[in-house]
């Protein structure tokens, strides 16, 4: 049976944000052979999470990407982490950490995995937030509907009141709190056409058919 992609909420807001040609070529290339590729952002996620936590004052964790070899993740890392201080000014509170969630498509045939970077009071609700660093321009209803995915799915233990995308490109912030119901079914048609998406590559790639379907969620 051919590997079942796994991959993180960033990639598939991008995903679900690319037009049709680049969206079928980053399917396909989701049955390609890892090449152990190296998370450009996780530095950037590691030292927002040094300073939500108090571990690192902004200063040295700003002092610190002098480490980081590659010039253009360098300066998004400088640019992430000024802008992550800047939202922080005006969203002032503790930050905790919180638990993330992983849960497959409707057929099976990919899985997704949300991971906040920390858990923040906002407007009275306990958020769980993701953050984004791509480039890419993100599409507000698209976020919403995607992060209705999660909403729907997380378990009722210890579960966060709201989940949010913060961009760090430029400070722009989106709940889950904010979508109604036609963007809550949204969502889920995206889940299914997505599944339709790697369900056409495997078919192309000549690749062995799918797992059975998951049981329905709750």
């Amino acid at each position: 049976m051919a590997q079942i992609p796994k991959f993180g909420f960033s990639a598939f807001m991008k995903l679900l944000n690319a037009n049709p040609k680049p969206q079928r070529r980053l399917v396909r290339d989701r049955y390609q052979p890892s090449k152990g590729g190296y998370d450009y952002h996780k530095s950037l996620k590691s030292r927002v999470q040094q300073i939500a936590l108090g571990e690192l004052s902004f200063q040295q964790v700003l002092d610190s990407t002098a480490q980081i070899t590659k010039l253009s993740e360098r300066e998004s890392a400088r640019r992430g982490l000024k802008r992550f201080v800047e939202w922080r000014k005006q969203n002032s509170g503790l930050l905790e950490s919180t638990a993330g969630l992983l849960f497959s498509s409707p057929k099976g045939l990919y899985k997704v995995e949300f991971t906040p970077n920390f858990l923040l009071e906002m407007d009275g609700r306990r958020t769980a937030v993701h953050l984004w660093n791509m480039q890419h321009r993100l599409s507000s209803q698209l976020v919403k509907a995607a992060l209705s995915t999660v909403a729907t799915r997380y378990p009722l233990e210890n579960r966060p009141d709201d989940f949010a995308v913060l961009s760090l490109q430029d400070g722009s912030i989106y709940k889950w709190s904010e979508a109604d119901s036609e963007l809550t079914l949204l969502g889920e048609k995206l889940l299914e056409f997505l599944d339709n998406q790697f369900e056409v590559a495997r078919n192309e790639l000549e690749l062995p058919a799918g797992p059975k379907a998951p049981s329905p969620h709750p």
